[in-house]
C-alpha cells in the first residue's frame, strides 16, 4: 500500500497515477528516446553516448537510494532532510530543484557505486544500478487502474516487437551502450572479454507496475476500510492505535491471487522467451511474450473468480473516494433515521 492512500484517506493528499493519455503516449516517447541514442551512437560515438547516460543515471540514482534508505531505515535521517540547502524554482522553464543535506548524502553514494562500476567494470555493480533503478521505478510509476495497464502493455508489446524485428535500433542500442540500462547474466568467460546474456530495465519495469497494480487490487478490494477510517481518526486524537501494524497485517493475510497468478504468467512468459532465444539463437522482444503471459493470466483469473467487472472498473483513486462517499451516506442515513 503507498503512503498516498492513507494521506489520501487524511484528505491531505491526491494519488497520482498514469492517465489514459500518459499511458498510450508513453511508447512515442520511449521510442525517440530509444532513436535518440541510436542516431547519438551513430553522430557523437559510443563512448560520448555512454558517458552522457553514466552521469544520468549516477545523478538520477540519487532519488532511488533516497527512497531504498528511507524503506529501510525509516525516520533516521528526517532531521537532514527538512531545510533546503539549495531552492531553485524558475517557474519560466518550469524548473523546480530543492536539495537537502540528505539529498547530498545519497549523491555522493551514488558517485561512489557509480565510480566501482566504471573502475572494475563488473557485472555485479552494473546489476546493483539496475536493481535500484528498478526499485526506484517500481516505487513511482503508477498505473491506477487495469484499462491504463492493458492499454500500456498492449502498444508496448508492438512497441518491442518493431524495434527488435522491425529494425537493429534496439539490439544496437542494448549492445553499443556500456552503461547500466540492462541487467547481465555471465555465459561465457573462455574469450578474451566474457560474454552476457542481458535483460532490458523495460521489460522488468513495465510487467513490474503491472504486477504491483494486482497486488494492491488484491490488497484493496479485502481491506476494511470502515475500520481503517476508525482507526486513523482515532490516532488523530492522539488515542495509541497502530493503524500501519494492521496495514502490514492485512498485507500479508490477504488472499494474493491476482498476484500469484500474474507472476506464473510471467514466469511462464520469461522461460518462453529463453527458449526460442536459445533455439534461434537470436535476441528476443521479451514483451512480445510477456505481456500475453500476464494480461491473459489477470484476465483468465478474473473470469474464474467471476470478477471480471469488478477488475475491470477498478481505479485506485475512485476506490478510496467511493469509500469515502458510501461513508458519507452511512452517515445521513443515521441521522434520517
Amino acid at each position: 500500500m503507498k503512503k498516498v492512500h492513507i494521506l489520501k484517506i487524511k484528505g491531505a493528499g491526491n494519488i497520482e497515477q498514469m492517465s489514459f493519455n500518459d499511458a498510450w503516449q508513453f511508447p512515442f516517447f520511449a521510442g525517440a528516446t530509444l532513436c535518440g541514442l541510436y542516431y547519438g551512437m551513430q553522430y557523437f560515438g559510443k563512448d560520448s553516448v555512454n558517458y552522457f547516460i553514466i552521469f544520468y543515471i549516477g545523478v538520477g540514482g540519487t532519488t532511488g537510494i533516497k527512497a531504498l534508505i528511507q524503506s529501510f531505515m525509516p525516520g533516521a535521517f528526517d532531521a537532514y532532510d527538512k531545510e533546503y540547502i539549495v531552492d531553485i524554482n524558475v517557474k519560466l522553464i518550469g524548473l523546480e530543484l530543492q536539495i537537502t543535506l540528505f539529498d547530498v548524502l545519497c549523491f555522493i553514494i551514488s558517485m561512489i557505486q557509480m565510480g566501482c562500476y566504471i573502475y572494475f567494470k563488473s557485472f555485479v555493480f552494473n546489476n546493483i544500478l539496475c536493481l535500484i533503478f528498478c526499485i526506484h521505478a517500481l516505487q513511482t510509476m503508477f498505473l491506477g487502474n487495469f484499462k491504463n495497464g492493458f492499454m500500456l502493455l498492449t502498444l508496448l508489446f508492438f512497441y518491442d516487437i518493431f524495434f527488435v524485428f522491425g529494425t537493429d535500433v534496439m539490439l544496437t542500442v542494448a549492445k553499443g551502450i556500456d552503461a547500466p540500462i540492462k541487467l547481465q547474466f555471465p555465459k561465457d568467460y573462455s574469450g578474451e572479454k566474457p560474454k552476457y546474456s542481458i535483460l532490458g530495465l523495460g521489460d522488468i519495469v513495465i510487467p513490474g507496475v503491472f504486477v504491483s497494480l494486482c497486488l494492491r487490487f488484491d490488497f484493496l478490494k479485502n481491506l476494511n476500510v470502515d475500520k481503517l477510517q476508525s482507526m486513523l481518526t482515532k490516532e488523530a486524537k492522539g488515542e495509541n492505535v497502530d493503524t500501519m501494524k494492521y496495514l502490514v497485517n492485512q498485507a500479508i493475510n490477504c488472499p494474493k491471487t491476482y498476484f500469484k497468478a500474474v507472476n506464473v504468467g510471467y514466469l511462464l512468459a520469461m522461460i518462453c522467451t529463453i527458449v526460442v532465444m536459445l533455439i534461434f539463437d537470436h535476441g528476443q522482444p521479451a514483451l512480445l511474450y510477456l505481456v500475453p503471459g500476464c494480461m491473459f493470466s489477470v484476465l483468465g483469473t478474473s473470469f474464474m473468480m467471476g470478477e471480471f467487472q469488478t477488475m475491470w472498473d477498478f481505479d485506485e483513486e475512485e476506490y478510496i473516494a467511493a469509500d469515502e462517499d458510501e461513508q458519507e451516506d452511512k452517515k445521513d442515513d443515521k441521522k434520517k433515521k
